[in-house]
């Protein structure tokens, strides 16, 4: 059996869907507003968590070559960078952890718990070195602490390769599609102030007219492709009926995560009977 093989079931696995679930509902209760749109990234315009996970795992990287060749107090000080690190990795990790759903929920989970006694076999590590007589262990305890969290990154590389979490569900190949103005819809089929889907070239497009507007997105969340014609308009903006992101409708702003990533726009025409789109130019 493979590594592969090895994520997948940890992600079938029953009794973590059942644990997972209540406790994402809590988590989700707890990080709200400003705080949610912060710990997901959505003002860097990028997933903040991906960003984070590389302090530790560096840190941690050079404590077990800094221990290798005897600098005992850079290797500590290394190990506790490290720490500080793993802490803020796992705010924003659990924040984007209770945006998931079915597998990537239970594979998350077991990601973190791996991850809290990967910090806390460098805890005591750090401790243990203290003590002069217990260097050795302390060592031991480091090299233990860096298989874990050396396990728990490829579940985490999983949730974004496999899983395809924390990636723009709308970043494909066909970002220029389509190239010319393409029949979308009728006119008279477009209801006021009701999200519309239709697809064009192969694109699913998001229609919503209001008065004399008309505005077209990404019919796809960018978060985890959820079906934004099936959300509701909040101030001028779609909301995912998935997990709740909000994206405005005239230029594909974030407004809330927890995406980080904006909706493409297209252009909008009306000739004769039909609405038209294509691709919004720069």
């Amino acid at each position: 059996m493979n590594t592969k093989e090895i994520a997948t079931q940890i992600g079938d696995i029953k009794e973590l869907q059942d644990y997972a679930e209540p406790l994402q509902k809590a988590v989700r209760a707890a990080i709200q507003g400003p705080l949610k749109n912060f710990l997901h990234g959505t003002w860097l315009g990028h997933p903040l968590h991906p960003a984070l996970t590389d302090i530790p795992v560096g840190a941690w990287t050079a404590a077990q070559v800094l221990d290798a060749i005897g600098a005992d107090d850079a290797a500590d000080l290394a190990i506790g960078v490290g720490l500080a690190g793993a802490l803020a990795s796992a705010v924003t990790g659990l924040a984007d952890w209770s945006e998931t759903d079915d597998r990537a929920r239970s594979i998350g989970l077991v990601h973190g718990v791996l991850n809290i006694v990967a910090t806390g076999l460098y805890t005591a590590s750090l401790v243990t070195r203290r003590r002069k007589r217990s260097r050795q262990s302390g060592v031991a305890l480091a090299m233990l602490g860096y298989a874990t969290a050396f396990a728990s990154a490829y579940l985490g590389g999983h949730l974004v390769f496999a899983e395809q979490v924390g990636v723009d569900h709308t970043a494909t190949a066909d970002q220029k599609k389509p190239e010319k103005f393409t029949k979308a819809m009728k006119v008279e089929e477009l209801k006021e102030n009701k999200p519309a889907k239709c697809v064009v070239d192969g694109v699913s497009v998001l229609l919503f007219k209001r008065g004399d507007d008309i505005f077209a997105i990404t019919e796809t969340c960018p978060h985890l492709g959820g079906p934004l014609s099936e959300g509701k308009v909040v101030n001028g903006a779609i909301e995912c009926p998935w997990h709740g992101s909000q994206l405005a409708l005239n230029d594909g702003h974030v407004v809330n995560g927890p995406t980080a990533y904006p909706a493409r726009c297209f252009e909008v025409r009306v000739r004769g009977s039909y609405i038209e789109v294509r691709a919004a130019r720069d």
